[in-house]
Order: structure tokens, then C-alpha cells, then sequence
């Protein structure tokens, strides 16, 4: 009986202390919302209307967006036009930002004005007519997705700014491309972790670095970028074990410069401090041949490579100096002409060139050969003569310069000041003072609020080596 009384004893005091421990975690939890209550309030000043809510919650990158006044998303542009269509909007038949322009900002600038002037309790993206999803379109209207979101969970801290949309989903994936995108790396895996294990898809995640983390400290935020590096190019190499296969030793240093490169092109040049990278790698048989494509895209927010040069506060003046004569000099010849070939576009090639940067030449020396660097380990992968593929291509879209390699115009090489020199003219005379082939160097309509970079990478027998 004194067993059983003991027992008893026990359940009681053991319900008891989990019930204290419950309510303390419950006390602690209502402190902690009445914290963030308090503090929202507070950084209000008493104005809960929507332009206040919006310039003091909105998060930097989506705020960037709104506030660029170049921007096809300013708040003034979002704010029109708004359709009468209960919050189902339909992704375009080719979702793509250097290809199909003007229906994909069209769609997003709807989508956000939508969603920032809170127009519909529900927002549904209907991919039903979607045959072809590119991998930039898609991470640049995710990440603007992924600020909105975490706008909204903002304004439920505080009762007044309560967000009126309850729901934004995807519906209708009928293409089988278009749906392993989206469950490998797309939206349904990055804001709600729907993800799918396909068997030809290896995903490399969304990866976003804030700059932020390591204020001016160049030698970790090189650092940084080495190891995101090193993480991409194992991801490649992990994935092409899928062929029993792997890259040769130049294919690797070649596939390494092209990512570091890219990224550390992306860190410096980011107005609002953040980078994003994302990929996957997609094996495929076609034509009795077993091989690998790579897809990359590598962004950032902020003032486009132009900008960048154009501002009174660049700090490499010699390179500005260089830019404005080469201006004078297409002036002259007549080699400008409105919305097909402007000084944006000639600014923005030159920038790519040997030895160019915005940056203080002090602060990294010689750092300005990145960008020719990652265009020429880019061909090595490509190819050349009998090896050069059909396929494979790399796409740089900055403000409103788009800038395409695959493979037509090839590197130059020659001297300047005795010292060896690369650059890429986009013309059969090799000469930076002769128009570009505007096929390939071209001054678009829409404008992007950075710099986008994105690759699309065979590997084949010429790349590999037997595991």
C-alpha cells in the first residue's frame, strides 16, 4: 500500500513540476511578445499608416527596391495598375528576365504591388501556362518574396500594423522542368521547406551572405568567400559522381576562379551589404551520352556596375577618367544611339575588362582582372575548336546592360605598358574603341536594381576524368 501511495506520490509532483515548467515557458513567451510589442510600437512614433509601416519594418533589400527610383518596383510604379483578379497571378509562359524582359518584370511588379498594398487576403502564383522557368528569375522573385514574408511576421507584432493577407502559395505546376526547379531550390522549398528528392537533381540551397557580419574586415570577408567557394565547387564535384566521373585538375581551377570571382565581384559591388547564390546540378542522357548541367545564379541589390563608376565619390578616378574619353570618342563617331546602345552599355564592357574596378586600386591590388578572369575560365570549361559546346552559356545583366558569352567573341590578348593585358570586345578588330556587336552587348528596357550573373555549364568527356 505504501509502494502504491509512493507511486502516486511521485505522478502527482512529476504532473505538478511539468505543469510549472509549462507555465513558465508560457510567462516567458508572453514577456517576450509584449517585448516586441512594446518595441514596434516604439519605432512608430505613433504612425501606424502604410508608407510609415513600410519605411520602418520593410527589410533592406525589397526597401532598396522600392525606394530606387530607376527601379521598375518603386513604390510609385507597384502601386498602379494593380489587376482584378482575386490574387491569382499567372507566371508567364518563359519566366525570364533576360529573355522574356518585359512579361516577367510585368509580373513581379504586380505580384509586389499586390502584396505591399495588401489588395488580396490570398495570393496565389499560378504556374499552369509556365513551360520554361529560368533559375535568376525565379531567386530574384524569391528573395523579394522572402522580405515581404518576413514584413508581414513584423507588422504581427504589433496589433495596428496586423498584415490583411493571410496566405501566398503556388499552384499548378504542370511542367515537369518547371516543378524540379521549384521543389529542389524554388519557392516552395525556401519559404515553406516542400522539398522534393529528385533523382537527377542534385540542389544547391539558396546561400545568402550579409556583409554586415564582418564590417570592413577584408581578410574575413575573403575569407568568407573562399570557403563559399570551396563549398560550390565540392557541391560540383560531389555531383558529378553521379557519372562516376570528376573534373580535371585545370577544370577545377578553371570552375573555382569562376565562382570566387563571381562572388567576390557580387560581395563588393552590393549597396545593401547582402549576396545570393543558388544552383543545381541536373544529369541527363541524351543522344546515348551521359552527362551534367551545372546552373548558376549569383546576385546582388544596389547600385548597377555603371552607377558604380558615374558616382562623383568613385575612388578610382584614373578608370573614370579612361571611361569618359572612350564616351567622347563614341560621341564622336556617332556610335550612341537611345534605348539600343547607350553609354551605360560601353561603361558597363569596359568594367569587365583587365584590370578595371570601382575599387580604391590600394585596397586590392590588380583586384580589377576578376571579372576577365571568370569570362576566360568560363571558355576553358566551354571549349574550344573540336571540344567547344553548343550550350553552355554565361549572362551578366546589370541596371540595363545585358551582356551575353557564349562563345562567338572569344578573349584578346596583347601588352600594355610591356605588361601582358586581356580584354573582350565583342568585335572582330579587337579594339575597345570599335562598337560591340549589340547581338551580344545590348542596352534593354527593364532596368535591374544590381547585378546578376548567371551560368549555365555542360560537363562532358573533354571536362572529365574517371573517378
Amino acid at each position: 500500500m505504501k509502494n502504491r501511495s509512493l507511486i502516486l506520490f511521485n505522478i502527482a509532483e512529476k504532473r505538478f513540476l511539468r505543469r510549472l515548467k509549462s507555465k513558465e515557458k508560457q510567462r516567458r513567451r508572453r514577456r517576450r511578445r509584449y517585448l516586441r510589442y512594446i518595441t514596434a510600437k516604439a519605432s512608430l512614433n505613433g504612425d501606424t499608416s502604410l508608407e510609415n509601416v513600410i519605411a520602418s519594418w520593410l527589410p533592406i533589400n525589397i526597401s532598396y527596391l522600392l525606394n530606387c527610383e530607376e527601379s521598375d518596383f518603386h513604390i510609385s510604379k507597384i502601386t498602379k495598375n494593380i489587376p482584378e483578379n482575386n490574387g491569382v497571378f499567372k507566371v508567364p509562359k518563359e519566366f525570364s528576365i533576360v529573355e522574356n524582359a518585359k512579361e516577367s518584370y510585368e509580373f513581379i511588379r504586380t505580384v509586389v504591388g499586390a502584396l505591399i498594398t495588401q489588395k488580396y487576403i490570398k495570393v496565389s502564383i499560378d504556374y499552369s501556362e509556365c513551360i520554361r522557368l529560368d533559375l535568376g528569375a525565379q531567386v530574384f522573385f524569391d528573395i523579394i518574396l522572402k522580405d515581404i514574408i518576413k514584413f508581414f511576421k513584423k507588422c504581427k507584432q504589433y496589433k495596428h500594423t496586423r498584415s490583411k493577407v493571410r496566405q501566398i502559395d503556388g499552384v499548378h505546376y504542370n511542367n515537369n522542368d518547371v516543378r524540379k526547379l521549384l521543389f529542389s531550390v524554388g519557392s516552395p522549398v525556401i519559404h515553406s521547406k516542400q522539398f522534393i528528392n529528385f533523382s537527377d537533381i542534385i540542389p544547391y540551397k539558396l546561400c545568402i551572405h550579409d556583409r554586415e557580419l564582418y564590417g570592413e574586415d577584408s581578410i574575413k570577408i575573403r575569407e568568407q568567400k573562399d570557403i563559399d567557394t570551396t563549398k560550390l565547387v565540392d557541391y560540383v564535384i560531389d555531383s558529378l559522381k553521379r557519372l562516376n566521373k570528376t573534373l580535371t585538375p585545370e577544370k577545377i581551377d578553371d570552375l573555382s576562379t569562376v565562382i570566387g570571382e563571381i562572388l567576390i565581384n557580387a560581395e563588393e559591388h552590393s549597396t545593401t551589404k547582402h549576396r545570393f547564390s543558388i544552383g543545381y546540378f541536373h544529369e541527363r542522357y541524351e543522344g546515348g551520352k551521359h552527362f551534367g548541367v551545372f546552373r548558376l545564379a549569383i546576385l546582388n541589390f544596389g547600385k548597377t556596375i555603371y552607377e558604380k563608376f558615374k558616382d562623383p565619390e568613385c575612388p578610382n578616378k584614373d578608370e573614370v577618367k579612361k571611361m569618359q574619353s572612350l564616351s567622347e570618342k563614341y560621341t564622336t563617331k556617332r556610335f550612341f544611339f537611345s534605348k539600343t546602345f547607350e553609354e551605360e552599355t560601353l561603361w558597363t564592357l569596359y568594367a569587365l575588362q583587365d584590370g578595371v574596378t570601382s575599387v580604391a586600386t590600394d585596397r586590392y591590388k590588380r583586384r580589377g582582372n576578376g571579372s576577365i578572369q571568370f569570362i576566360e575560365s568560363f571558355f576553358n570549361i566551354k571549349g574550344k575548336g573540336k571540344e567547344i559546346d553548343d550550350f553552355s552559356i554565361l549572362a551578366i545583366l546589370s541596371g540595363k546592360t545585358s551582356i551575353t558569352f557564349d562563345g562567338t567573341y572569344s578573349i584578346s590578348h596583347g601588352y600594355v605598358d610591356d605588361e601582358p593585358y586581356k580584354f573582350m570586345t565583342f568585335n572582330d578588330s579587337c579594339n575597345i574603341e570599335d562598337k560591340p556587336d549589340t547581338k551580344f552587348v545590348k542596352f534593354v528596357d527593364n532596368y535591374f536594381p544590381g547585378t546578376i550573373i548567371s551560368a549555365r555549364i555542360m560537363f562532358n568527356e573533354d571536362d572529365l576524368t574517371d573517378e
